[in-house]
């Protein structure tokens, strides 16, 4: 049975080198296996990928390590009060499948105005605590994020007028603290315990809820932004970015460092193509203009020229470090809305005066990481900011580029994958039915996070799990190879 199954089977692993051709001295370390059987058990901390074949159609299901939160677990909430938001919420609810049990509804005055006041500029804490109350209420404990679907308001304001230091996505994903609401803005606010977190379920391993705002100056424009995000799925991007030195110092200076490090970390053949832009370096010109292909675009500049040359990868994330960037509808500096109307899926920006600190501001380290692991745009954005009260999410939630991809042609099986945690051994299983038995199949493991593509022949089996085993070093049985060429 053993020589039967090993003639049959045939295994290899490699790199999945996007663009660029794969770097020979990077090994990934395989072993095949004979059937060797296991009890059968419910696949724990896992998702269902679904495994394709040549057109297209659903022939098997891969089980991975959970990566990201599941749409199951999103709730979408809606001000049947305001018609964009309604219009919003029912395509998003529509497109992504979202279940009605998970959509939240509220109804209140997007622009109330208090009397003697000129003007609305966001919801009045007190106004807002009843909202929170009441979505708290709905969301059980199974729902781990939240989806805003109105643009207005965006922020938190005593009596709808007078600025504080807490946006709407912050308040409704970690609750206010009251000291920090009319701080000093420039002073240290709340450190946000899902900073650089591994976890898939924010609900649960911290009681947070991330919160992301599906707006625009219109439902058409929202609706182009979940478009682009529905098209990332699972991409697996090779993908290009700009991590950008501009002129201005005080807006780039912050975050100089962790964008230096975080090219040198991730450009790599078997990775990501990254690029440090420096404008001494450029002829003295601070914009990225005319560039193909954006996955990654972060800066520092009150205002940035050019964004509309380039042309951005569905999924892209993008921001610029300056005070008021998610003041949303505000003229004096570049909204961060501009990002999503160029094309980009999601972006960041504060809504009111933080001050140039850069834990205010995504890590480019982390935001990277966090989204090449398989994180949403939500869950990648939200981990990557220290202190978050002040700044806005905005985007499609859910744009989910990274993961992994399985096709089954002609009895060969395909993975690509990003998901893989370095150093450590992962075990590939086949079975007859999703509850087993589970025959282990091969063991893969990378030195570094990259792509990896795993390919195993004389497969038939319409179930297949992917799950860690042990951390290195690699059995004494397996085969070191390097990358094919």
């Amino acid at each position: 049975m053993r020589d039967k199954y090993l003639r049959g089977a045939t295994k290899s692993i490699r790199m999945l080198g996007i663009h660029r051709p794969p770097a020979p001295a990077v090994l990934m370390f395989a072993c095949l296996f004979a059937p060797s059987f296991v009890a059968a058990q419910s696949p724990q901390n896992s998702e269902a990928v679904d495994v394709l074949d040549t057109n297209s159609a659903k022939v098997a299901t891969l089980f991975v390590l959970r990566s990201s939160i599941q749409i199951s677990e999103i709730a979408v909430l809606v001000n049947d009060n305001d018609p964009q938001s309604v219009e919003v919420a029912s395509y998003y609810q529509q497109v992504r499948k979202i279940p009605a049990r998970n959509m939240i509804h509220l109804n209140f005055d997007r622009d109330r105005i208090h009397p003697g006041l000129p003007s609305n500029n966001g919801i009045d804490p007190a106004e807002f605590a009843t909202l929170k109350a009441q979505v708290d209420a709905a969301a059980g404990p199974e729902i781990q994020a939240f989806v805003v679907s109105w643009s207005k308001p965006f922020r938190i304001a005593r009596f709808n007028y007078y600025s504080t230091n807490y946006s709407i996505t912050s308040a409704f994903a970690f609750g206010i603290d009251n000291p920090s609401l009319t701080s000093n803005n420039c002073s240290a606010t709340p450190l946000n315990p899902y900073f650089g977190s591994s976890s898939t379920a924010p609900y649960t391993d911290f009681g947070i809820r991330p919160t992301m705002m599906l707006a625009g100056q219109s439902a058409a424009s929202v609706k182009a932004t979940i478009d682009k995000g529905l098209k990332a799925e699972r991409s697996l991007p090779g993908g290009n970015g700009w991590f950008v030195r501009t002129a201005d110092n005080v807006r780039s200076g912050p975050r100089l460092q962790d964008f230096q490090a975080t090219v040198q970390t991730w450009n790599r053949p078997e990775a990501l193509s990254m690029m440090y832009f420096d404008y001494s370096k450029n002829g003295g010109r601070s914009e990225v203009k005319n560039a193909a292909d954006i996955l990654f675009y972060q800066t520092g500049s009150a205002n940035v020229s050019e964004l509309n040359t380039n042309t951005y990868l569905p999924g892209a994330l993008a921001d610029h470090l300056t005070s008021n960037g998610g003041d949303l509808f505000g003229t004096e500096q570049m909204s961060a809305l501009r990002w999503l109307e160029a094309g980009v899926t999601a972006s960041y920006g504060t809504v009111t005066e933080p001050c140039a600190y850069a834990d205010k501001f995504p890590a480019a380290s982390v935001l990277v990481k966090s989204y090449f692991r398989g994180n949403t745009a939500l869950e990648a954005y939200t981990k990557s900011v220290r202190q978050p009260s002040q700044g806005i999410f905005v985007g499609d939630p859910l744009a989910r580029p990274f993961g992994t991809q399985a096709t089954l042609t002609n009895g060969t099986l395909t993975i690509k994958t990003s998901i893989l945690e370095p150093g450590i051994n992962y075990n590939l299983y086949s079975a007859p039915s999703a509850g087993g038995p589970f025959s282990r199949i091969a063991t893969v493991a990378v030195p570094r996070y990259q792509f990896a593509t795993i390919t195993v022949g004389g497969m038939s089996a319409p179930f297949y799990k992917l799950q860690m085993s042990g951390a290195f070093p690699t059995p004494s049985n397996a085969v070191a190879k390097p990358p094919s060429q």
